[in-house]
């Protein structure tokens, strides 16, 4: 051994070691667990608990019997009509009450026409109308009941059952797009909603289509959407039906309903309607 070596011997030679990649197989492993967790997710997507989740709860399916109309004393509901006329909105709302055990009525009209509103009211017995901000010093005018212009608010099936709704031929076809559960006011209510090709309303959904055949009319309207809310009797509480796209263009004198909805604020409740007394009596058909 030299001097030089005794003084400053030799370093051993260093070679990195080399391991064996890893990135492939946890790849593997992050879609192996993507894979069943998105199965699980699959598996138990329509289960009760991922549903409340959701905010959706179980739904039960209709059933095969129709169910039996329940014998209603009064009602209060709104109806609105939302229409294009030559391009111009065009909405109707009326508000009804109606004390089916005494065959009284009452209604009152808001109407939009663009910027311009208007409103009328009108009282119903078996017997006469009334309107008021009649002449001769009057307030109320009274004129006896067409017999072949009856109100359809005077007759209680006004308010639809959910099988004069949803029938056979569309429950058999589709599915709902959505459903749920509510409570309200201790009145457990169901609400589906069907979004439904406009073309084959007819064919898989005859009850809607002989319900509201004008909103099968609208120009360029490619989807139907219903929904529509019920209580435990069957009674609809909320109705509604909207075609899409809800613009249909302009026309000569056209016009084109694109909404329609019900919603029914109470049921069975006393209300008091006052007929007018102090009236004067006009011939039948006066507007």
């Amino acid at each position: 051994m030299s001097l030089q070596e005794f003084v400053q011997p030799a370093k051993p030679e260093i070679r990195p070691i080399q391991r064996k990649k890893k990135g492939g197989k946890k790849l593997l492993i992050v879609v192996l667990l993507f894979g069943v967790g998105s199965g699980a997710a699959f598996h138990f997507r329509n289960s009760g608990p991922v549903q409340r989740v959701l905010g959706r709860d179980e739904v039960l399916p209709l059933p095969d019997v129709p169910f039996i109309r329940p014998n209603i004393t009064s009602a209060e509901y709104t109806v609105t009509l939302s229409a294009v006329q030559n391009g111009v909105p065009n909405n109707v709302t009326t508000q009804v009450r109606e004390d089916f055990a005494n065959a009284v009525g009452e209604s009152t009209t808001e109407s939009q026409v663009a910027g311009a509103f208007s409103t009328t009211q009108e009282i119903r017995t078996g017997e006469s109308l009334f309107r008021p901000g009649q002449a001769f010093g009057k307030q109320w005018s009274r004129q006896p009941r067409v017999p072949d212009a009856p109100s359809p608010y005077d007759t209680a099936d006004f308010i639809p059952m959910i099988d004069d709704i949803i029938d056979h031929p569309l429950r058999e076809a589709m599915k709902p797009a959505s459903s749920k559960m509510s409570e309200v006011g201790g009145t457990k209510l169901t609400s589906l909603t069907y979004v439904l090709d406009r073309a084959k309303v007819p064919e898989i959904a005859p009850a809607i289509f002989a319900r509201i055949p004008w909103l099968y009319d609208v120009p360029n309207a490619s989807t139907l959407t219903v929904r529509v809310t019920y209580d435990g009797s069957g009674l609809v509480r909320h109705l509604f039906f909207g075609v899409d796209p809800p613009q249909p263009g302009t026309g000569v004198d056209a016009a084109w309903v694109t909404t329609y909805s019900l919603d029914v604020t109470s049921i069975d409740v006393p209300l008091v309607i006052d007929v007018p007394i102090d009236v004067v009596d006009v011939p039948a058909g006066t507007p």
